[in-house]
């Protein structure tokens, strides 16, 4: 949506449309993204204008609740509006390759490849006698149609989380046009078991990727550890530098990953305040609340590379 002064757009903002699982109701949600004034329009109530358009549009289009990932600029104003703030989102890091770590601490270059080179190795040796000998992976360059078989297997075990099945992510990832991504599947017995959808990017000057999908069985450990390692061995094998996982504090996710090489972040991610606006009544407040309740991944709004 623009707001324009005579040919001028001195506003914009966007909404970004998903089926949203909560507590086995599908519902319709949208994520609000790309909100911007005009500079020189600052402080004269163009964004409460903007907001309160998408909102009322969304109501029209049958939007049962309107959420997004609040930054330190934006965020002010959303609680100034009485937007609920449902919780603060995490991210966890894990460093594959460290050279770049290393030369910006001890300043020569080689010893930093040294350092680099031992670190690895051993890393990579120690993930390999740690993966799951049953559990077999494929890498693909688009999210295959059978992605759906696992949504189905374990979406009930969810409580709140945008709808991850074959129609959207074929949307949101093979039909992108300017972004080429990569599928980590997760098989065991020749069924998939989980899918990490990756975005590979360089971020300060460090080749990395974000993992914008990351699914399985929320409550099975093997299985979290398992996807993981995956991805893991496929930061080796391409020469990243860093994975990036967002995943919410539902189920086992988090704990698996911190004792698997990831960390939180030092610094939390630029968009990192979940809030919503409930315009319907077939959800309510108390059903979205909560870091607790959410799987929700870097894919979700403009989250993606978001570090």
């Amino acid at each position: 949506y623009l707001l324009k002064e005579g040919d001028k757009v001195i506003g914009c903002d966007g909404l970004l449309p998903n089926e949203l699982y909560v507590n086995g109701k599908t519902l319709l949600t949208a994520h609000s993204v790309k909100s911007m004034t005009h500079p020189d329009y600052k402080k004269q109530g163009i964004f409460r204008q903007m907001t309160e358009n998408s909102c009322n549009r969304g109501l029209e289009d049958g939007v049962d609740v309107v959420i997004g990932l609040a930054n330190d600029q934006s965020y002010p104003a959303y609680q100034r509006f009485g937007w609920p703030t449902l919780f603060e989102k995490e991210v966890y890091v894990k460093p594959i390759l460290i050279t770049n770590i290393l030369k910006r601490r001890i300043k020569i270059g080689t010893l930093a490849s040294m350092g680099n080179f031992i670190y690895s190795t051993y890393m990579k040796n120690k993930l390999k006698r740690s993966m799951d000998a049953e559990i077999k992976f494929e890498v693909l360059k688009r999210v295959p149609a059978e992605v759906q078989e696992c949504w189905d297997k374990y979406k009930s075990k969810y409580r709140v989380m945008l709808a991850r099945d074959y129609k959207y992510l074929n949307y949101r990832y093979n039909e992108r046009p300017d972004v080429d991504y990569v599928t980590v599947l997760a098989k065991l017995n020749n069924e998939i078991i989980g899918f990490a959808i990756l975005h590979n990017s360089v971020a300060n000057g460090s080749k990395m990727t974000s993992a914008v999908e990351f699914f399985t069985d929320p409550e099975n450990e093997r299985f979290i550890k398992a996807l993981a390692e995956g991805v893991s061995e496929y930061c080796y094998d391409n020469s990243l530098e860093y994975v990036v996982v967002g995943t919410g504090f539902y189920g086992k996710y988090k704990n698996v990953l911190l004792n698997n090489g990831f960390m939180i972040t030092r610094k939390p991610p630029k968009n990192n305040m979940m809030i919503a606006n409930v315009l319907s009544e077939r959800v309510t407040l108390e059903e979205l609340m909560g870091h607790e309740k959410w799987h929700i991944t870097q894919g979700d709004g403009e989250t993606e590379l978001d570090l």
